[in-house]
């Protein structure tokens, strides 16, 4: 057997071959990008502080209370339940203020449940809140609190004969 020398045309073939190889994309042939080497790529380190939860009085929260039972004695005082749901009581409502002779409706809140009415020269708002399987009737005047005296009294009692 004998050695033939390789043909020019060969090695040329060879030698370009490798040539688009270590040119190419090929990592075996090209170091690390400067975008890989960036800091910015480094996986994020969480300081161990950050772990716990925070302790400090800013995010404790505070305890309920229960009601005053001076403050649930107002609230039985200012109104009255009847067992239905909100929506028809709410319903019935409206039209027996439309009844009743010196009231004038405001306004109609149905998402809230409440009429805003006029009546012997106040204004207040009446209400129909969800309680339970019942719904409370009750009359709010401007500073948000239960009404348990005057014209707002006198109108609860009359929206209680007709719908209570």
């Amino acid at each position: 057997m004998s050695l033939v020398p390789a043909t020019p045309r060969k090695l040329l073939m060879v030698a370009l071959a490798v040539a688009v190889a270590g040119s190419s994309g090929c990592s075996w042939f090209r170091g690390k990008s400067d975008y890989e080497l960036s800091p910015e790529s480094r996986p994020l380190e969480v300081p161990p502080d950050l772990t716990l939860p925070r302790t400090d009085p800013a995010m404790q929260v505070p305890e309920v209370r229960a009601a005053a039972p001076a403050a649930q004695a107002v609230q039985a005082a200012s109104g009255f339940t009847v067992a239905d749901s909100a929506d028809s009581v709410w319903r019935r409502i409206g039209l027996a203020l439309e009844r009743i002779d010196g009231v004038t409706i405001v306004n109609r809140a149905q998402l809230i449940g409440s009429y805003e009415v006029q009546y012997q020269g106040q204004s207040f708002l009446v209400r129909a809140q969800a309680d339970g399987e019942a719904t409370r009737v009750l009359a709010v005047g401007a500073d948000g609190q239960p009404l348990s005296s005057g014209p707002a009294a006198q109108l609860l009692g009359l929206l209680r004969q007709r719908i209570g």
